[in-house]
């Protein structure tokens, strides 16, 4: 057996919304995103409801480094936890966000985002070391948060204008 060295980066982001975990559980789904991300974009392979749901299966290039990369739902327990599981030629990301109502304010949720990346050839782990700097991810995720709460607020999502060069190619989901 062949022992590959893999570089594999861990990164969590936490974040504070002002609405119910029912309301935001219901927005972490490939279809649900193109209400709240303006440059999301995916093509949904299957799903039994027409939503997020344990086994649907997405598609998403964003034309980046990293290319086509195909999403399955791994974990979804709903208005708690959603997990992906996110494959492509060059790595593999174990996604997950976690929910949780505030103690003092059942109107308030706690948001954990979780990402495991692990480098699948030489070309990979390149990026994956690359991508290790904290300040992108941070960034990233700050946009995320700021457009969904956003959303949650307006019902709207921000203008492609005010999202542009916000969001890099990773999104929720």
């Amino acid at each position: 057996m062949k022992k590959t060295d893999s570089k594999r980066i861990v990164r969590e982001y936490h974040m504070v919304q002002e609405a119910g975990p029912a309301r935001i559980f219901s927005l972490l789904c490939p279809v649900r995103e193109y209400d709240w991300i303006p440059l999301w974009h995916c093509e949904l392979l299957h799903t039994q409801s027409g939503v997020a749901e344990l086994g649907c299966v997405f598609r998403t290039d964003f034309g980046d480094q990293w290319g086509a990369e195909t999403w399955v739902v791994s974990h979804y327990r709903p208005d708690e936890k959603i997990a992906f599981v996110r494959t492509g030629a060059l790595r593999t990301t174990r996604y997950e966000v976690i929910l949780a109502s505030d103690r003092n304010d059942p109107a308030i949720t706690h948001l954990t985002w979780r990402q495991e990346i692990t480098g699948l050839n030489p070309e990979g782990n390149k990026f994956v070391v690359a991508a290790s700097a904290d300040e992108e991810f941070q960034a990233m995720m700050a946009a995320l948060n700021a457009m969904l709460a956003h959303y949650l607020a307006t019902g709207k999502s921000l203008s492609l204008a005010h999202a542009a060069g916000k969001l890099p190619e990773e999104s929720a989901g």
